[in-house]
């Protein structure tokens, strides 16, 4: 079967801030949610700017930041691509993000760019 329909999947999985300061400093920051993503352990790394550059003046962007650093046991909404039943992209849900901290200040997120990984981007940084 040459073409075979993509599918989506929506699962709950834990996320923790990665600290880069050269990103945060750049004002851009880092999450990655993880877990076991039908039957695999999988990283979901995307990093974020925001829309609105007064958010970095006024101080949202170092307060958001604080509420990341401090997501322990918080847990976010990932929509995973499949296509013949093999995970090949996924997006972090915003909307779970907002709900998480209860602040909608998340919603001004940008995504930059993503990695899909078999391996923690501690793990992938420390080579």
């Amino acid at each position: 079967m040459f073409f075979t329909k993509t599918t989506y999947k929506e699962i709950i999985l834990p996320f923790r801030f990665v600290d880069v300061p050269n990103d945060v400093e750049s004002g851009f920051f880092n999450i990655e949610a993880y877990g076991n993503i039908f039957g695999e352990n999988k990283y979901c790394y995307a990093w974020y700017e925001l829309k609105n550059s007064k958010m970095y003046r006024n101080g949202d962007f170092e307060q958001m930041i604080k509420l990341l650093k401090n997501s322990t046991d918080k847990k976010v909404k990932v929509k995973i691509k499949l296509k013949n039943d093999i995970p090949k992209d996924f997006k972090i849900d915003i909307n779970s993000l907002v709900e998480a901290f209860c602040d909608e200040r998340f919603y001004s997120l940008s995504l930059l760019g993503w990695g899909f990984n078999d391996k923690s981007y501690k793990e992938l940084s420390s080579r």
